[in-house]
C-alpha cells in the first residue's frame, strides 16, 4: 500500500458483485491510485437479502476483477461485519481496514452516519442504477428470468454454477418463513 491519500473506499453486501460494482471499480482505480473494496454484511449470508457467504462473495469481486484485467496489485478486499451500534459502526470498519480518507457510496444512511468523521464521502456515478442492484437480480433468478446473466460477469456465473446459487436462493425465498431468524415464528 502506498498512502492513505492514494487510497479510497467503496462499501457494499456484493449479493452479488454485479457491472454496476465493477464500473464503480473502475471509476475510483481511474482517480485513486488503490482501492480498498469493503464487503458488508459479511456475517450475513443464507439470508433472502443475504444468500450469499462472505468468502463467496470474496471469491466473485476477486475472479471479476481479474477477468477484468484489473491490476489486482492495486485491490484490498476487507471483509466487514456489522455492528448493530451504528456509532461505533464506521470505528470498527477502520480497524478492519487499511487506511483511507476517501469512501465512496450512495447510501443515504451510511452518508448520515459519516457527517461527523474526517472521511470524504464521494457519491459514485451510477451506471444503470436502476437495473443493475442485487435486489433486482435476485428477484429476476426469482422470476426464472435469464435477464440476471446480463447483470454480472463470466466469472459470477461460473461460480453460481459452481454453488448452485440460482437453486439455493429459490429455496431460501421458499423456506425462509419457516427460519427461526425470520421474525414470522416469534
Amino acid at each position: 500500500m502506498t498512502t492513505s491519500l492514494e487510497a479510497a473506499a467503496m462499501i457494499g453486501r456484493f449479493q452479488p458483485f454485479h457491472l454496476g460494482h465493477l464500473e464503480l471499480v473502475r471509476q475510483i482505480l481511474n482517480e485513486k491510485e488503490e482501492i480498498i473494496i469493503l464487503v458488508g454484511s459479511s456475517q450475513a449470508n443464507y439470508t433472502p437479502k443475504n444468500p450469499f457467504t462472505a468468502g463467496e462473495r470474496l471469491w466473485m469481486i476477486r475472479d471479476t476483477l481479474i477477468e477484468s484485467k484489473i491490476d489486482m496489485s492495486r485491490v484490498f478486499l476487507v471483509n466487514v461485519t456489522d455492528d448493530e451500534n451504528n456509532s461505533r459502526w464506521f470505528s470498527n470498519i477502520k480497524s478492519m481496514s487499511p487506511p483511507f480518507k476517501v469512501l465512496y457510496t450512495g447510501n443515504n444512511f451510511v452518508i448520515n452516519l459519516l457527517k461527523s468523521e474526517t472521511v470524504l464521502i464521494r457519491e459514485p456515478k451510477l451506471f444503470q442504477e436502476n437495473i443493475l442492484k442485487g435486489s433486482v437480480i435476485r428477484k429476476l433468478i426469482l422470476e426464472n428470468s435469464p435477464k440476471w446473466q446480463e447483470l454480472v460477469s463470466k466469472s459470477v456465473r461460473k461460480i453460481f454454477v459452481e454453488i448452485n446459487a440460482v437453486e439455493r436462493i429459490r429455496n431460501i425465498y421458499q423456506t425462509w418463513t419457516d427460519s427461526p431468524f425470520s421474525g414470522a415464528n416469534k
